[in-house]
């Protein structure tokens, strides 16, 4: 039941951590179920990725075609539309709390300690107003904006809420996900264009070729 569900996860989208999911992550780390998944989703022309020894495991094609790369370009837009001003907020907010600004896996972030740093300090609540998140008001409160901000990390899968208290939210594996995207966009000027998308080496993205 297990191995089902998680297939199931991973098909969807979903990135497998164990703050997500926990006993899909305790699965996919014995290489005896990991190699059965590996061979199952081979056979629909993808690959089980990781980004790091102890990072969250999602699914890449194996070997992406026009569709894929359309959909990447789609996917690194929205992440430099709607995340790319969220996580310097974010690290900024920590920063003024005397914590580390790197956001990782299995971090807890409090809303409402983090809607009281930004009351008290100018800079971060200029920041948090300057931010624009879809549906969002215009005329949206700082608390407003803070807590709009948590939630699409949530709706992303980039958090989950604290199990008993909605206004906890614990970050997910995929955030370093996150992070690895957000290199590759600012090292790459021409990464939305049509031309070739350069990611981690598990996720290269071939050129397409020439006709």
């Amino acid at each position: 039941m297990k191995l089902a569900s998680t297939l199931k996860a991973l098909l969807a989208g979903e990135f497998i951590c164990p703050v997500a999911h926990p006993d899909g992550y305790d699965l996919l780390i014995e290489e005896e179920h990991r190699t059965v998944v590996e061979a199952w989703v081979a056979q629909l022309g993808l690959r089980l990725v990781r980004l790091s020894d102890e990072g969250a495991f999602f699914l890449a094609p194996e070997v992406p075609d026009a569709d894929a790369r359309t959909a990447v370009r789609e996917s690194l837009r929205n992440v430099r539309a709607n995340l790319s001003p969220i996580v310097p907020v974010l690290a900024a907010i920590r920063e003024a709390q005397g914590q580390d600004s790197h956001l990782q896996p299995g971090l807890t972030l409090w809303e409402s300690e983090l809607a009281e740093r930004v009351r008290l300090t100018p800079a971060l609540e200029q920041q948090v107003m300057d931010l624009a998140l879809p549906g969002l008001r215009l005329d949206a409160s700082s608390n407003d904006r803070v807590s709009r901000m948590l939630e699409y990390l949530v709706k992303e899968r980039y958090a989950v809420h604290v199990p008993n208290d909605s206004r906890g939210y614990k970050l997910t594996g995929k955030i370093d996900f996150l992070y690895a995207v957000l290199e590759v966009i600012a090292e790459n000027t021409d990464l939305i264009s049509d031309t070739g998308v350069v990611d981690q080496e598990q996720m290269r993205l071939p050129e397409a070729a020439k006709e």
